[in-house]
């Protein structure tokens, strides 16, 4: 139970220095109005509430991601040149989850708006298709589909906030994040996690609980990694990929954090 407490003190800690940063307002508030320009975009209101809100959690990938890895690719480095990463070195918890509670405090207040978005936008869907019950599917979208992508990009950019200058990092998260999840290899071949269960792009969840039809998932260059989506098997193993890709990038920022 104490290192329960800890962890949620750190939460609550760095939720509170990110809502305080202009930075983080500043980053997120336009990205989640350019989401609503995307968003609204995809609402035709002719499908189900269900495919509506996947189609829209897609849709908020395009631009969310990049946002909030824009905002959070100083939170580790600035504990650590603040001396707050020794200090909680200090408690009664593991450095992991210190690092995990450091970028989680900081991630909720990021998505504050994109979450503020997502309930504008699943009212909207209820009233475009007379389904009272779309504002849950935007809620299960937003954390089926939107939330793992940002958190691993919330991940890969402390890391190398880390291991490169924060304005690098910044720069470095916007084609990796393209290339993780756009890159067209057919076109120009380049490995690529593309169409695999490793690809943070949400396409596996997304045609997994709310039928959107995925573009690229199944076709991967290694046909082992890209199983045909197939409902829930096939989201499951993606969102268990793209957890473990982001706890390998938190630890790997543990470990040069110590360093």
């Amino acid at each position: 139970m104490k290192g329960i407490a800890v962890a949620a003190a750190v939460v609550r800690y760095e939720a509170r220095m990110a809502a305080r940063s202009r930075a983080v307002w500043i980053g997120m508030v336009p990205v989640s109005l350019l989401g609503a320009v995307f968003g609204f975009a995809t609402l035709t209101g002719q499908e189900s509430a269900r495919l509506n809100a996947g189609a829209m959690a897609e849709t908020l990938l395009v631009i969310v991601p990049i946002g909030v890895a824009a905002v959070l690719a100083d939170r580790l480095r600035r504990s650590r040149t603040t001396g707050l990463g020794e200090l909680l070195d200090t408690m009664p918890l593991n450095g992991a989850a210190c690092t995990v509670g450091a970028l989680g405090g900081a991630l909720a207040v990021a998505l504050a708006p994109v979450l503020a978005l997502v309930a504008v936008l699943g009212a909207v869907i209820a009233v475009r298709t007379g389904d009272p019950v779309a504002p849950v599917w935007a809620l299960l979208a937003f954390l089926l589909v939107v939330l793992p992508a940002c958190v691993w990009t919330a991940a890969l950019a402390a890391l190398l906030g880390l291991a490169l200058s924060v304005t690098l990092a910044r720069f470095l998260v916007i084609p990796l994040w393209y290339w993780a999840v756009y890159w067209n290899y057919t076109l120009w071949w380049v490995p690529t996690p593309v169409g695999t269960v490793l690809v943070p792009s949400g396409e596996y969840p997304a045609q997994a609980w709310f039928g959107t039809t995925p573009v690229w998932a199944g076709y991967g260059q290694l046909d082992w990694l890209s199983p045909a989506p197939a409902g829930a098997a096939t989201g499951l193993a993606n969102l268990a990929c793209v957890l473990l890709g982001t706890a390998l990038m938190v630890g790997c920022a543990r470990l040069m954090r110590k360093r």
